[in-house]
């Protein structure tokens, strides 16, 4: 009885090992699509039970990617992309401002967290200019997941009407800097300064990182 029950045991363990093999492969990776190199495959972090509570309290919560070349790349680049989500309670909305590298600022709404999971699980984000060099590029992914409170979600509303004015220090917040480029064209250095601004200093509710590469030119063949 007991060598009957072996293969069946056995065969069970499989059956798991392969059910829980796209979790453990979840991930992001990277890939050049035009003029950029997109980061695709989001992780699956909005299920997260601390990150859901904080999109679901009407606080702007921030997640933040930063990439950089590393390694043997042939040079060191720098880039990154971030998605500010917010939770509309008297509307029941979720509001969504995307600003990566490119220097696109999307607002989104999704009238339910299913589809606000969809949209993330679909988003393609430029996060560095393509380069010219035909080679293998290692990289790193940082994510961080940064949580606003009231306080500072008010500070952010006084920053992004002195930006609008003229009036700013240069200062930032998270709920703000996407709206700073406005609709004029931005350098990406200009870009990559909003988009670092938001994680100098500041706790992360949650952070990543992966290991990642891309391949450009011939290096492909």
């Amino acid at each position: 009885m007991r060598g009957a029950l072996t293969p069946l045991m056995s065969l069970a363990s499989l059956v798991s090992l392969l059910c829980a093999a796209p979790l453990l492969a979840a991930g992001p990776v990277l890939q050049p699509e035009g003029s950029w190199v997109v980061l695709a495959g989001l992780p699956p972090l909005l299920e997260r039970a601390d990150v859901r509570k904080q999109l679901d309290s009407g606080l702007t919560a921030t997640l933040a990617f930063e990439v950089r070349t590393t390694g043997a790349s042939p040079q060191k680049l720098r880039g990154g992309a971030r998605v500010d989500v917010r939770y509309e309670l008297w509307e029941e909305v979720y509001l969504v401002t995307r600003l990566d590298a490119s220097g696109k600022r999307e607002h989104l709404r999704f009238d339910s967290f299913e589809k606000l999971g969809h949209w993330w699980r679909e988003a393609r984000l430029p996060v560095l200019p393509l380069p010219r060099v035909a080679a293998r590029w290692p990289a790193e992914v940082r994510l961080q997941v940064i949580p606003f409170s009231q306080a500072e979600q008010q500070e952010t509303q006084r920053w992004l009407t002195e930006s609008m004015s003229g009036d700013s220090d240069g200062g930032g917040n998270a709920g703000a800097v996407s709206q700073a480029l406005e609709d004029r064209p931005a350098s990406f250095s200009q870009v990559l300064q909003l988009l670092m601004a938001t994680s100098i200093g500041r706790p992360a509710l949650f952070e990543q990182e992966w290991s990642l590469a891309f391949i450009t030119g011939a290096a492909k063949r």
